[in-house]
Formats: structure tokens, C-alpha cells, sequence
């Protein structure tokens, strides 16, 4: 009967890397969303195979074992972590877009026992599983060999969803290659070769700074363990150590040269040296999670609650480099420092410290396999300094790790004694997860079907049902509809109507008033409904006080979102509370005070307001901090803010500064139209200087 289920948990596992070729346009984020529910699946399934084989032969359980001890340690830590967290409900579930969470980890780790268990069992089944990954990985690199040289997309994602993503597969894989080829002794070496040679072309064309810097350092590492351990003389040690340092420098400086910059992936190595823009977004994300990660060291702030932690220590002056929001701080080691603190650190590294005790004690393998495997983990180390796990990392990760499991020695025991009744029971709950994972499955798909469809009320009417039970996504679905009644307004002549979408926002916002979205998207939805009450003179105090109730909630909980002071002001505008108003801008200036980007959204909510004298101060302001971001609608605002106040001076200078910026004739034709508007059209003709 084992051997049975041993063959069952083999095609399991052998299923799962396929999971990663799966695109699915019918769902919410196509490139994520299915793959993660098929994995889960499969994942369960071979749960209930695992536990039944280990009910058979409950001395085999891995219970000496320090990689699946760390594990669990790493999810127990991350258990405490999520009941401390700032936001328990999204701290288990995770959301639609990333499919993370508790609930998420607890199926990788599930995953990765599921390997240990195999492979302990079973250890010629590594060769097969190896097969599967090499097939699927193949698979994607060709996708993206062809997407990159040959329909010339720039930074294609094959089925990954993100270039970065193919590119770290690829890392990951090139090891995993290496690792086989150095075990193999037959014509599979032949085999072996060219496609570590597919998987190089596939990440250059993926253009992953970090990849190419992790596939450096591993294979340094590979070298540096192999020299070490070698039987070649000193002198020739020394003349290799120099050669490699030559090769390091030169690199370097290559890096530097023009030619650097017209090589795919390598020129983007290249623009980072010199610009700026290409690495401060992400160092500065980097100090605002770490920031975070002081206010709440030892448990952290739990999983999926990064946006929180962001916007409490935002610094802005990372718009002046890039307009970005970072839901991870892309950055593995701060990610769980933040989210799970220095006990859940510890318990992480703790999985790899245990891998680097059995790599070094495994005396199956040979000295080139294990100096692989540590190159695999130091590229790994190097590439999630810029990155965070997705599936597709996650499923090699673990895979290599499982690699260096001991062989059971004790044989198969088979007592099946009274193991019905745990079977029953493992049956029944590992049933329920897979209900779980059906259900989440339709609600994705049920989303987009809504979506699709033309008739408002009959849309209304699915959202609505569909968020009685859209339970850790209902968030989402609050988003999606709330888009749809935006976009399909003209539609809606009846109040029953609008109330499907009202109380889809509604709930969504009862469920977690801590998602600053969904926060949005009520206010948004009661702004509606106090227009509909106005016209049709019903009191809408309530209703106003009650946004207001939001926004205060908010900017406690992202007190250094500027976006919220902005639109807070402008509500309180459109219900003449201008004194309330000038307060929350005033407090938005104490954050923001070195931000061109809050002072020049003044300056647009001033105009809107038709102050424009105070818009031209908030201009002016704006522009002595920072030019370089702005847009073509950014100097429209200017010029028209300047042209209404007579300042034809630094209306010129605008014109200049936008035509330099975007020397396009619709540019022109834009200036023109607005010039025509205030009758001055000569400042066209004007000296730059």
C-alpha cells in the first residue's frame, strides 16, 4: 500500500511545477490567481497521500528532521506573528493580487514537507520531479526567448505576469541544471548543456538586474568552494583567485562603457550606475519598511499588512524619483523582519542553516553537487535582496532544499491498525480545503463574468450575491464593481440600482476599514448618494459626517499618505467647511514640507476652488523643490494657474519647460488651444532666455 501511495504522491508533485504554465483571462489577475488555487489543490491532495502514508509507517515521521522542524518553527512564529498583526483577517487570507498570507505559506510549506517526504522515501523520485520543472521552465523560456528576440517586446513575462519573475525562475533553474549535471555520468550530460544554455538566453531577455548579478555571486561562490577544496596546488589557486578579481574589475568598468548599454539585460546593469532613478525608489522603500520594522521589532506587523507600514513611515521623497506605492518592500530579508520581526528572521534562516548542516553531512553527494547547491542558495540570497518570493521561486526554492533529505533507513512497517478513523478525519478536512480553494476559484471568475456584462442592474444584482460569500476577497470585488458603476454611470436611472453597488462598498468597508482602497471606494460611492440626495432634497448630514469618520480613520492609520490630506480638503471644500479644510492642508504641510508633489497637489485643489492666488504660492513652492516629474498635465495646470494670475514671466518659462520636455506637435497644439483661451497667444514668440 505505501509503495502505492508513494507513486500517487510522486505524479502529484510531478503535476505541480505545470501549475506555472497556466494563464487564465476569465479571472482576476490571470497571470496569479489560478495558478495559486491549482496549486493549492494539488498540494491538499497530496496532503491527505503524505499523512496516510505516515499513518502506515508512523516511524518514518520526520520528526528528527531540522529542515522540517524550522519549518514548523518558521510557521508557528508566523502563526503568532498574524495574531499580533495589525490586521489579522488579511494577515491569514492574503488578497486576490498576490495570493500570500498565512493561508498561503501554510500550502508552500505543506509543499515543501511534501518533498522531504518523497524524497526520503522515495530519493530516485528527485530525477523525476527535477524532469517535471525542467520541462515547465523550458517551456517558459522559449515563450520568452521568442517574446524578447523575435517579437521584440520589451521586458516580456512569458506566463509569469513580470519579466523579474522569468528571470529568477531561470536563476534558480540554471543551478538545479548544474546540480544534475554533476551527478549524471551518461548521455544526459549532452542533454543537459543546452538547455542551461536556453535558460541564459531567457533571462537576458528577461533584462533581471538582480538574476544576473545572483547567477555572478553563485557561480563565485561555486568556484570559491571548489577551489578551496581542490588538489590544486596554492600557486594555481592564487593565479585563478587573480584571474577572477581581473575579471570583476573589468566587468565593472565594462559596465560602464556605451557598448554596456545596447546589450540586452546588461544595459539595464548599465543605467543604474549612472541614473539614480533605477535603485533610490526601491533604497528609500527599504528605510520606510525598516522604519516600520523598529515601531514593531519582535513580532512584526503580520503578513499583508505592508501598505500599512508604509504609509506610517512614508517619506516622500521618493516621488522625487518615482510616483510609486510599494506593497513589498522588495526585499526579502526586511519582508520578514517587518512582517513577521527578529523571531521570525531567526526562525527563517534557520531553514537554511539546517539545509547547510545535511548539504555538508549528505555523503550521497559529490563535492561539485554540494558546492552547486550553495551557489543556488547565495544567487537565491542575491536576487530576493531586490525581490520577494512568488510561486514560481517558491516551488524551485523548495525543491533544491529538499534535495540534500536523508534516506530513511528503517523499513516499511505498514500498520494499518485502526487508521481509518484519521483517515476519516484528514479526508474530511483536507475535502473542506479544497471546497475552499473552489469557492475562491469562483469568485475570481465570477468577478470578470460580472464585469463583462452590459445591463447595470443585472451586474448589481451578481455583485451583490456574489459578496454574501467572496469571504478574503471581497475586498477585490468591491473594487472591481465600484470600477464598473463608475464606468457604467449613464446606465443606472433607478436608486435600487446604484444600492446593489452601494452595499457591495459598503460591506466590503464593515469587513475591513483598514484597506485605504476599499476606504476610497465607499467615500466615493457616498459622495454618489449624497448627490442623489440632493437632488431629490433629502438630508444628507449623516452621510457626510460619516465620510468624514473615514477619512479621519484613515489618516490615522496612513498618516503620511498625502493622497488622503488632498481629497480630504477637497470633500470638506465641496460642503464649504474651508476652515476644517486649511487645517488638514496646513497638517499635510508638516509632513510633506520637502515635497514638491503635496505642494503642487494644492496648488490644483486651489485652482479647482478658483483661489488662485493661494495656487500660485502652492505652485511656486512645488516648483523651487522639484521639476524633473512632471507631466503634460502637470504644466497644463501650471500654465493656466499662472495665466490666471497675470504672471506671463513664469508662464513663458513653463511653455518652455513643457515644449523641452515633450516637443510634440499635440504638445503645441494643447499650448496653443490654452493661450487662445486667455488671449495671449504671443507669449509664444518669446526668447527661452
Amino acid at each position: 500500500m505505501t509503495k502505492s501511495l508513494i507513486n500517487y504522491l510522486t505524479i502529484i508533485l510531478f503535476l505541480i511545477p505545470f501549475t506555472l504554465l497556466i494563464v487564465d483571462n476569465s479571472v482576476l489577475f490571470p497571470y496569479i490567481t489560478t495558478k495559486a488555487i491549482f496549486f493549492r489543490i494539488l498540494v491538499s491532495i497530496g496532503l491527505f497521500l503524505a499523512l496516510w502514508i505516515y499513518f502506515l509507517n508512523p516511524q518514518s515521521f520526520p520528526k528528527k528532521n531540522y529542515l522540517f522542524l524550522a519549518t514548523v518553527i518558521f510557521f508557528v512564529i508566523n502563526i503568532l506573528a498574524n495574531l499580533n498583526s495589525v490586521d489579522p483577517y488579511r494577515s491569514f487570507w492574503g488578497n486576490a493580487e498576490r495570493m500570500e498570507g498565512l493561508w498561503s505559506l501554510f500550502f508552500y510549506l505543506s509543499y515543501f514537507f511534501l518533498l522531504l517526504t518523497l524524497f526520503q522515501f522515495n530519493p530516485q523520485s528527485k530525477k523525476i520531479i527535477f524532469y517535471s520543472i525542467l520541462i515547465v521552465t523550458t517551456l517558459i523560456s522559449l515563450i520568452e526567448i521568442q517574446q524578447a528576440f523575435i517579437e521584440k517586446q520589451e521586458r516580456p513575462s512569458a506566463t509569469l505576469g513580470n519579466s523579474t519573475y522569468v528571470g529568477f525562475l531561470n536563476l534558480l533553474t540554471i543551478f538545479l541544471i548544474l546540480y544534475f549535471y554533476f551527478e549524471t555520468k551518461n548521455y544526459e550530460k549532452f542533454f543537459l548543456l543546452p538547455l542551461i544554455v536556453i535558460n541564459l538566453i531567457s533571462l537576458i531577455g528577461s533584462e533581471t538586474r538582480g538574476s544576473i548579478l545572483g547567477l555572478l555571486v553563485g557561480f563565485l561562490i561555486f568556484l570559491f568552494f571548489y577551489f578551496l577544496f581542490s588538489k590544486l596546488d596554492l600557486r594555481k589557486k592564487i593565479l585563478i583567485f587573480l584571474l577572477i578579481l581581473i575579471f570583476l574589475t573589468s566587468f565593472y568598468f565594462f559596465l560602464k562603457t556605451d557598448i554596456a548599454s545596447k546589450i540586452p539585460g546588461i544595459k539595464r546593469l548599465h543605467e543604474t550606475l549612472f541614473n539614480p532613478s533605477f535603485f533610490m525608489p526601491r533604497f528609500i522603500a527599504w528605510q520606510i519598511f525598516w522604519n516600520a520594522f523598529k515601531e514593531k521589532p519582535i513580532l512584526g506587523w503580520g503578513q499583508e499588512t505592508m501598505p500599512i507600514a508604509f504609509f506610517s513611515h512614508f517619506k516622500i521623497e521618493l516621488f522625487n524619483y518615482e510616483k510609486a506605492i510599494f506593497d513589498r518592500p522588495h526585499n526579502k530579508f526586511i519582508e520578514i523582519l517587518l512582517t513577521t520581526g527578529i523571531l521570525g528572521f531567526v526562525s527563517w534562516l534557520f531553514i537554511f542553516l539546517a539545509f547547510i548542516y545535511y548539504l555538508f553531512q549528505n555523503n550521497s553527494l559529490n563535492n561539485l553537487q554540494k558546492f552547486t547547491l550553495l551557489g543556488f542558495i547565495f544567487a537565491y540570497f542575491i536576487q530576493i535582496f531586490t525581490l520577494f518570493d512568488i510561486q514560481a521561486s517558491y516551488l524551485l526554492l523548495f525543491f533544491g532544499l529538499a534535495l540534500v533529505t536523508p534516506k530513511i533507513e528503517n523499513k516499511l512497517e505498514e500498520k494499518d491498525h485502526f487508521i481509518r478513523p484519521y483517515l476519516i478525519l484528514i479526508g474530511g478536512i483536507i475535502l473542506i480545503f479544497i471546497i475552499i480553494h473552489l469557492q475562491h476559484f469562483y469568485i475570481v471568475k465570477k468577478i470578470i463574468y460580472f464585469l463583462r456584462i452590459n445591463d447595470p442592474q443585472i451586474a448589481g444584482e451578481g455583485f451583490i450575491k456574489l459578496s454574501e460569500i467572496a469571504g478574503p476577497f471581497l475586498n477585490e470585488l468591491s473594487h472591481m464593481s465600484t470600477m464598473y458603476f463608475s464606468s457604467n454611470l449613464n446606465k443606472i436611472n433607478n436608486l435600487k440600482t446604484f444600492y446593489y453597488f452601494y452595499q457591495v462598498g459598503e460591506k466590503a468597508y464593515e469587513q475591513n476599514k483598514l484597506d485605504y482602497r476599499t476606504a476610497l471606494n465607499y467615500i466615493s460611492l457616498n459622495l454618489t448618494l449624497i448627490y442623489i440626495k440632493q437632488q431629490i432634497k433629502q438630508n444628507f448630514d449623516s452621510n457626510v459626517k460619516e465620510v468624514e469618520n473615514i477619512f479621519e480613520n484613515l489618516l490615522a492609520l496612513y498618516p503620511k499618505f498625502y493622497e488622503i490630506y488632498i481629497s480630504y480638503a477637497d470633500f470638506l471644500y465641496k460642503f464649504n467647511k474651508i476652515e476644517k479644510a486649511q487645517k488638514i492642508l496646513n497638517l499635510g504641510e508638516k509632513y510633506f514640507v520637502n515635497s514638491y508633489i503635496y505642494f503642487f497637489e494644492e496648488a490644483k485643489l486651489y485652482f479647482k476652488e478658483k483661489d488662485f492666488i493661494k495656487a500660485k504660492e502652492k505652485l511656486e513652492i512645488a516648483f523651487n523643490k522639484n521639476l524633473n516629474l512632471f507631466e503634460n498635465k502637470d504644466f497644463e495646470i501650471s500654465l493656466r494657474i499662472f495665466l490666471e494670475n497675470k504672471d506671463y514671466n513664469k508662464a513663458k518659462k513653463i511653455i518652455y519647460l513643457w515644449i523641452n520636455q515633450n516637443n510634440s506637435d499635440l504638445v503645441k497644439q494643447e499650448i496653443v488651444k490654452i493661450l487662445k483661451e486667455y488671449n495671449q497667444i504671443q507669449l509664444l514668440k518669446f526668447n527661452k532666455n
